[in-house]
């Protein structure tokens, strides 16, 4: 008999937390009298967890309380409810790291909780042979391809970008398929797995020296670099773990100063007596039980080697270390992979697939093209497919990173697609993949993402013409088969891309192809979402600040017509205006330019407030202006391609109010400190839920993205540079080493540092950085469809020195070299790779910031511009030229920006007593989300 059938819960239950990813490897047991068991490995650190089904349903989701985290102490009985939600976990401290057994137990439909030290992990009783076996290899060593100057040679490169530590530091790398590795240097316990959905299938791994363990606990130093992880010894030994790309499959190294024998033991999630093995050419391949296979999931996995190697499956008796050391489990397989003579290095390939057939062609693969450095290759690729590389080498490390932590995002599970963060986020969001998209793919060259990415959601946009998301995109794809049109600005965002990759590609036939779909969208927004003014109106909850209460309720409300709405409105009628022309299509332009200019009308008139000198976060249905100070104005200067939604002095008014009251060195906070529904804090607070404090307080890394465009497009190069400078120190050494998280608390904690929140990575906070670089710092605006390429570069007066190899067309450069000369004269190196014909548009900032416009000539020559910003001249090629002034300075407006600090003395509501905002969202009237 089935004894599931006869517990309190008919579904398998599991342990679901930070320690695994939040996946559903980790199942209890039931062992009958209302009692299931898990026995976990916790290393000594705090963990969140939840007790649920594989679904996360609403009925078997278990925590303590229904809206905060409670912590679980050992040996300490926790009464558990029903409580699916947000930052309401569990939380355990670990005293020492080691194994502790998770018991649920129910009693009259009542469940608790109890953690005890200790638990079984014996080496399980097999029932087949333990497996030996010896393999003879000859495979081929590969070299690294440098590029030509300016870019770094590879090895030079990755010495610059390895971000040392000497204690646990957490990281992530993904595949560009559907997995991802997270894992932390100095330990085996929590030290990484790399997942495909809700599973695991390679953890950790130990490497050893003449049988000895290189103890990742006792490593003097590690190095995180874009390719892989490396551990250095006190023995004079290092191994490193890297993740392929556009693959499933990962390579685990070893070297030792002397020759010895060299070996590899990887963690594989594979039980003993679920899983066989078999020999192939070059290697095993472990086989999952066909009982346990999900689909679209890797059941095989294929191992080689690239020298001739014994493999073996050990056992605690034979290896304690595996045991005693890395803390692997008794019941699942511990493959040993050893060389057969003495070595100075040793590679092990390891390939995951769907079939066998598949797992051994890849692993013989990489043994056939030496997967180690051609995977080397492809990253210095990526990193220097378009470059820039300035004076400044703790900015270049990060923007470098910034570039390699992005593509971790790039993923195929659902199409072509980005995930919006890890690791709760591994989904594919319509806003969040368009506006990460450029930092991403378009100012790295990579247009071919880009077009796929757009065509993939394109695919998906909903052509039901009685629907209430008539037009739209979807707002997130979990699943081909669930997919939720919920947000009014991920199908304008998308619009927006679209006009992007078309202005870096050039490409016109797509302007052919991508037009009704445009047309289709903006016809969705006329029948249901336009009011008499010809602005965009849509409900409380579905802008990017979207977070509600339950899941009903807004905690922000901001309908129905938001500002950061209405720019993305106008710019879509902007580009549909170029896709009639382009598709001759002239009726439907001048309809088109009617509307837009409409918009402009009405926002200028509707949303500034001439009174106060402020403009409105959002209009109520009355009409009326709400004004709290919020970062979403500054996206009105910065989503228009053109600029043309907000005047000038009224946009150098709008960067004034918003930075000087909402930007904090470290970042912008989501709302003014002296709102009444500021949060000081995010996350882990007995006052409130944090979602409460989401979008009301919380600092977003993607929102420095947007502020610092608007500071440079007004000239204050210098001041935005202060900030990039913090986020750059975020990136390098803060959190997931090379990414950046999601959110920061808006007040420093009472050490004075800075407190992350929600995911650990997050797509558009890196790739906005990324942009920043290209398409602030240096200006680098393609519009091939123009046939006018635009250099309008604002550099922080710190950068002495910069090159840059800028991408558009089809596979066309603009290469850049500036220098600063002792007398504070800028002086540009410029010329084009690939001629096509475009006019060189340059355009620099005078010391009073204001902008001057020179348009050049270049072919494969070299042009040398020099420009003296205090006089506002310049010189070609040595002579004078005449130049244009095309926008004054606003100094007189703006004046000398400084950051805003938390003011301590304030008096918060929200931190005097328990769940303010929620009972003030609950009294409101909202109306509740229907999806």
């Amino acid at each position: 008999m089935n004894r599931l059938a006869q517990a309190p819960y008919n579904e398998q239950l599991y342990v679901k937390g930070t320690f695994n990813g939040w996946g559903d490897d980790t199942p209890m047991s039931y062992l009958g009298e209302g009692c299931y068991q898990a026995v976990i490995c916790f290393s000594a650190d705090q963990h969140s967890f939840k007790i649920s089904d594989q679904q996360g349903s609403e009925l078997l989701t278990f925590s303590a309380d229904k809206y905060k985290a409670v912590a679980c102490a050992v040996d300490q009985v926790q009464p558990l409810m029903t409580a699916k939600g947000i930052g309401n976990d569990l939380t355990f401290l670990a005293p020492s790291t080691g194994l502790y057994t998770v018991t649920l137990t129910v009693i009259d439909t009542q469940p608790s909780l109890l953690i005890s030290f200790g638990g079984e992990n014996n080496d399980a009783e097999p029932d087949r042979e333990l497996i030996q076996a010896e393999f003879v290899i000859q495979s081929k060593t590969g070299t690294l391809l440098a590029k030509a100057k300016p870019v770094l040679k590879p090895q030079d490169l990755f010495e610059q970008l390895a971000i040392q530590v000497s204690e646990s530091a957490p990281f992530v790398f993904g595949d560009n398929v559907d997995g991802y590795y997270e894992g932390a240097t100095h330990g085996f316990v929590a030290a990484g797995k790399y997942r495909h959905k809700q599973g695991w299938y390679l953890g950790t791994f130990a490497s050893f020296v003449d049988g000895a363990i290189n103890d990742k606990n006792d490593a003097q130093s590690a190095e995180i670099l874009p390719y892989g992880v490396t551990h250095y010894y006190p023995n004079q030994a290092l191994d490193t773990m890297m993740l392929f790309s556009q693959q499933r499959a990962s390579a685990l190294t070893v070297s030792s100063e002397n020759a010895a024998t060299l070996a590899i033991a990887p963690q594989l999630n594979l039980a003993i007596n679920t899983s066989s093995v078999k020999v192939f050419d070059n290697g095993m391949v472990y086989e999952l039980d066909s009982s346990l296979r999900q689909e679209n999931t890797p059941s095989f996995i294929a191992i080689c080697a690239n020298k001739s190697f014994r493999f073996r499956e050990a056992t605690f008796t034979e290896m304690p270390a595996l045991k005693e050391v890395m803390h692997l489990s008794g019941s699942h397989v511990k493959p040993v992979i050893e060389t057969s003579q003495k070595e100075t290095s040793f590679t092990v390939y390891l390939a995951f697939a769907e079939t066998e057939e598949l797992a051994i062609e890849q692993a013989n693969a990489l043994l056939d093209q030496d997967g180690y450095t051609l995977h080397q290759q492809q990253t210095y690729d990526m990193l220097t497919q378009s470059y820039l590389w300035t004076s400044d080498l703790e900015y270049n490390r990060a923007l470098m990173w910034a570039k390699a932590s992005g593509k971790v995002f790039v993923s195929n599970e659902f199409g072509k697609g980005i995930w919006a963060g890890l690791p709760w986020f591994k989904d594919c969001w319509g806003r969040d993949s368009f506006i990460a998209l450029p930092g991403i793919t378009l100012v790295n060259g990579d247009f071919d993402d880009a077009k796929t990415i757009i065509d993939n959601f394109a695919s998906m946009q909903l052509t039901d013409d009685q629907s209430l998301n008539y037009g739209r995109i979807p707002n997130r794809v979990t699943s081909l088969t669930n997919i939720i049109y919920n947000t009014t600005d991920g199908t304008p965002w998308m619009v927006r891309e679209v006009w992007d990759y078309l202005r870096y590609s050039g490409d016109l036939d797509y302007a052919k192809t991508i037009y009704p779909i445009v047309q289709t969208y903006i016809d969705g927004i006329e029948k249901n979402y336009l009011d008499q003014h010809g602005l965009m109106t849509h409900r409380d909850p579905d802008t990017w600040m979207d977070a509600k209460l339950e899941g009903k309720v807004p905690w922000s409300a901001r309908g129905n017509r938001a500002n950061d709405i209405q720019a993305l409105w106008y710019t879509s009628l902007k580009v549909a205006i170029e896709l009639a022309r382009l598709n001759q299509d002239q009726a439907s332009a001048l309809r088109y330019r009617a509307m837009a200019d409409k918009v402009q009308f009405s926002f200028q008139k509707m949303f500034w407030d001439e009174q106060t000198e402020m403009l409105a976060d959002r209009l109520k249905e009355d009409d009326s202006r709400d004004l709290q100070v919020r970062p979403n104005q500054l996206m009105t200067l910065t989503v228009p391609f053109d600029g043309g939604l907000v005047d000038k002095l009224i946009g150098a008014k709008v960067v004034k109010n918003a930075v000087s009251e909402l930007l904090y060195p470290w970042g912008i906070t989501s709302l003014s400190q002296y709102d009444p529904d500021f949060h000081p804090f995010h996350a882990n607070r007995d006052e409130y839920h944090k979602d409460a404090a989401y979008h009301n307080g919380t600092i977003w890394g993607w929102n420095a993205g947007f502020t610092v465009s608007s500071l440079v497009k007004y000239g204050y190069a210098d001041f935005a540079y202060e900030l990039t400078k913090n986020l750059s120190q975020q990136i390098l050494s803060i959190g997931h080493r090379g990414a950046m998280s999601e959110n920061l608390d808006a007040f420093l904690s009472t050490e004075g540092g800075l407190t992350t929140t929600g995911t650990y990575a997050q797509a558009w906070s890196v790739s906005e950085f990324t942009r920043n670089g290209y398409q602030d710092y240096m200006g680098f605006s393609p519009n091939l469809l123009a046939d006018k390429v635009t250099l309008a570069p604002c550099l922080p007066s710190s950068w002495q020195s910069a090159q840059a190899v800028l991408r558009f067309g089809n596979n066309n450069a603009l290469n850049v070299s500036f220098e600063r000369s002792a007398n504070g004269a800028e002086n540009y190196q410029l010329s084009y790779r690939h001629v096509s014909g475009e006019q060189l548009e340059l355009v620099l900032f005078a010391d009073d910031k204001a902008k001057y416009q020179l348009d050049l000539e270049l072919g494969e020559q070299v042009v040398t511009v020099s420009f003296d910003p205090v006089k506002a001249v310049a010189e070609v090629n040595g002579e004078c030229v005449g130049i244009i002034c095309v926008q004054p300075g606003y100094q007189a407006q703006i004046g000398e920006l400084q950051f805003a600090q938390p003011d301590l003395d304030l008096d918060f509501r929200v931190l005097k007593n328990q769940h303010v905002l929620q009972q003030q969202v609950e009294s409101s009237g909202f109306a509740k989300a229907t999806d």
